[in-house]
């Protein structure tokens, strides 16, 4: 529900456009003064003075709705007011009014001021009515001008009349700006709560949407981890019997024949696998333990199974380890996610070099735990450099993100789900550790992890 729209206001008008009928009421004042005196009175330069008098408040009308600067309306508009008050100080000595009954028509500008052009202008003008107040009390002592009527001849019933009216005329106005100020809040408000109102319906229907979304993510996740589970069954039959068939006298056409089947139903089944670990990890049903392992035997093992597969390509796999710090048994982790991610990153790196060497590093780290401020637990990190085909820079912020955009280019060129990497991260997040790469390409890749596995590290 969009607000109402606000009518832009005159670059020179002031904050205060409600009080301005006061302007209305102190021009009708002094013109009513001015008309009796100088008609009724016979004085006709009593009616001058306050007819002046009157159009230096109304100039202020087209003053405030100029496109002068508020700045300069009002230092413009102080200065009419100041003039406004020297013509009706005039006015009251010419009508021969003494001090002390001329005074109380002083007390209405500083109010005036305040309520048109705001409090801090109303308060500047307190000292000024004092200072007008002292002058006619000096004059009254030291007579400059000459009265111009005997005070016994003024109707001081009317006078006191007209005094009256104007204070009821600005009392009205006061109050009328009050309770204009009230509709206003009121209105405010009502639009508030309906905004409010209709924030928490889309809120509510932006929580449903959520909740339909993740509900809809989980389906989809069961879906691929029921179907991936259902396909690796039948394709583990396939491949056993493929196994058994080797064993058997092929010809030499038969042979290459099994041969592609092994290499195609393997890559299947690793797109199966990776497919199915993805999903348990989106169901957040990984487990991830702590139990003492040796790295040495971990490696070696993950070693072993890549082996294969670089024996076919001509890469050469190798180790270097700095283990000296940690004894093997002493470590505390989960060696089968290690392992696995061991396994993932030896086997892009084998897949992505077509010559030279894939070097696994394994070396322990002390870093401090932010889960355990008290202690320094012990880190192993592993790194695994190829020197294969590279990643672009653009494409490492993304790296290991499922079904990123490098992914897409590499599996229609090299084969495989896109979710190797993403499955990595997954793994060393859920055990506390970092994950990061560092390529150049051409030259070959970096790729590394570093998981907790001291006795005092903590296991997310």
């Amino acid at each position: 529900m969009a607000s109402p729209p606000v009518r832009p206001a005159p670059a020179a008008w002031v904050p205060y456009q409600r009080f301005s009928d006061l302007l209305f009421v102190s021009v009708a004042g002094h013109l009513a003064f001015a008309v009796f005196f100088g008609v009724f009175c016979d004085q006709p330069l009593i009616g001058a003075c306050l007819g002046l008098s009157s159009a230096m408040v109304g100039v202020l009308f087209p003053l405030m709705r100029s496109s002068v600067a508020a700045t300069k309306v009002r230092v413009i508009a102080h200065a009419a007011l100041f003039a406004n008050m020297l013509l009706v100080m005039v006015s009251l000595i010419w009508m021969g009014q003494a001090p002390e009954a001329s005074v109380w028509w002083l007390v209405w500008w500083p109010m005036f001021v305040a309520h048109v052009l705001g409090w801090r202008d109303g308060v500047a003008w307190v000292p000024v009515t004092l200072l007008a107040a002292a002058a006619m009390w000096w004059h009254g002592l030291h007579p400059v001008l000459q009265p111009r009527m005997d005070a016994s001849e003024l109707p001081m019933y009317l006078l006191q009349a007209g005094f009256l009216l104007i204070g009821c005329g600005v009392g009205l106005v006061v109050r009328r700006a009050y309770e204009g100020y009230q509709r206003d809040i009121s209105r405010q408000q009502a639009t508030i709560r309906a905004q409010q109102m209709e924030l928490t319906e889309h809120t509510t229907q932006l929580e449903d949407m959520l909740q339909a979304l993740q509900q809809a993510n989980l389906e989809r996740t069961r879906l691929f981890a029921q179907l991936s589970h259902e396909v690796r069954t039948p394709l583990n039959g396939v491949l056993g019997f493929a196994q058994l068939m080797g064993q058997t006298p092929l010809s030499d056409t038969q042979s290459r024949h099994l041969a592609q089947i092994n290499q195609c139903g393997a890559t299947l089944l690793q797109m199966v696998n990776e497919v199915l670990d993805f999903s348990r990890m989106e169901e957040r049903t990984t487990r991830v333990e702590k139990v003492p392992f040796d790295l040495l035997r971990v490696a070696q093992e993950a070693m072993d199974m890549v082996l294969p597969m670089a024996m076919a390509k001509g890469v050469t796999l190798h180790m270097e380890r700095e283990l000296q710090e940690a004894p093997a048994g002493e470590l505390m982790g989960d060696p089968l996610r290690i392992k696995q991610v061991m396994l993932n990153l030896l086997a892009n790196a084998v897949k992505f070099t077509s010559q030279g060497e894939v070097t696994l590093r394994c070396r322990m780290e002390v870093m401090q735990s932010a889960a355990d401020r008290s202690g320094e637990p012990t880190w192993l990190r592993i790194e695994v450099q190829d020197c294969g085909i590279g990643v672009p820079a653009s494409a490492l912020p993304h790296l290991f993100e499922p079904f990123c955009e490098a992914s897409d280019r590499t599996i229609a060129r090299y084969g495989g789900s896109g979710l190797g990497l993403a499955i990595c991260k997954r793994l060393v997040d859920a055990m506390g550790g970092r994950i990061g790469a560092s390529s150049q390409p051409g030259q070959g890749s970096l790729f590394w992890f570093s998981v907790p596995v001291g006795a005092g590290a903590a296991i997310a």
